[in-house]
């Protein structure tokens, strides 16, 4: 089982779901968390998303558009 890609892919989920209750909570308020963390939350936790899933996928990875 591929522990890695799968910890990536909940890694992702988790910082997504962090920066969503962020902002709705109001905690990006002036004073509390300021917005270029939320950003870097939610870009970190996307990234990590993708190359989690692209580590899952179980095609060949030296033939690029191999359709």
């Amino acid at each position: 089982m591929p522990r890695f890609a799968l910890l990536l892919v909940g890694l992702g989920l988790i910082a997504i779901l962090a920066t969503v209750v962020l902002v709705l909570g109001d905690a990006t308020l002036p004073g509390r968390v300021p917005l270029m963390a939320a950003a870097w939350l939610a870009g970190l936790g996307g990234l990590s998303l993708v190359v989690g899933l692209w580590l899952l996928e179980p095609t060949a990875r030296g033939q690029p558009f191999s359709g």
